[in-house]
């Protein structure tokens, strides 16, 4: 895949996670992914109510306005979705950017092959004993992947920081404090600090992650 790809996919897999298709479809979250340099959007929505939509022009303009950036325009992302496929290789391997749930299933399959696009893992904290925050931290402490929530998410693209930053999360500073070239595709993932994921034997991973931490993928 060539690093230069510029297309995020956002997927919740089969959970109910309004909160975070809720986040891609405000103007901001749109100016911050095209400020990083990305240009097409993929939602995979599974069974919320809440469906994507893309901001206005003029919306997403205005929100690079307020954020101060000398961009010299900016638009919302081109934007596809759905609910479900059979299977979302196919938008993963068109990725440079992954956003996705904690699923065990979900982040393996984007971080491979190692080093080939970047994954930021979104914790639902509104769940109750969320056993997808073991796994998430746990790639994260690796620098495979970066973790944050649906309110830190925008926060997180357009500062490179989120306020997850307990001895259980990531810490920022190993990364490049370049944002763009922190979470943009216009480097490759380990030339901003993350390290690429060799998962070995995919079968006895996923099938340890899921004794561990109950996960359904």
């Amino acid at each position: 895949m060539s690093i230069l790809m510029a297309s995020v996919f956002v997927t919740v897999g089969t959970t109910l996670f309004d909160q975070l298709v809720k986040v891609t479809n405000e103007p901001v979250f749109h100016a911050a992914l095209w400020i990083l340099g990305y240009r097409n959007l993929v939602v995979q929505y599974g069974r919320g109510t809440t469906i994507p939509c893309a901001p206005s022009d003029e919306s997403v303009q205005k929100a690079v306005v307020e954020l101060g950036r000398p961009v010299s325009e900016a638009y919302p992302l081109e934007l596809s979705m759905f609910r479900y496929k059979p299977s979302i290789q196919m938008e993963i391997d068109a990725a440079s950017l992954v956003i996705s749930h904690g699923g065990a299933g979900t982040c393996v399959q984007a971080l491979t092959p190692a080093g080939s696009r970047r994954l930021i893992v979104v914790i639902n904290d509104t769940l109750l004993g969320n056993h997808q925050e073991e796994l998430a931290f746990t790639l994260a402490r690796g620098r495979h992947a970066v973790v944050t929530t649906p309110t830190d998410l925008t926060t997180l693209l357009l500062k490179g920081t989120s306020a997850i930053r307990s001895s259980n999360a990531q810490s920022f500073h190993e990364f490049s404090p370049d944002v763009k070239h922190f979470l943009g595709p216009s480097v490759p993932p380990e030339q901003a600090g993350f390290v690429g994921f060799h998962r070995g034997h995919p079968e006895r991973l996923l099938a340890y992650l899921d004794e561990r931490l109950t996960i359904l993928r």
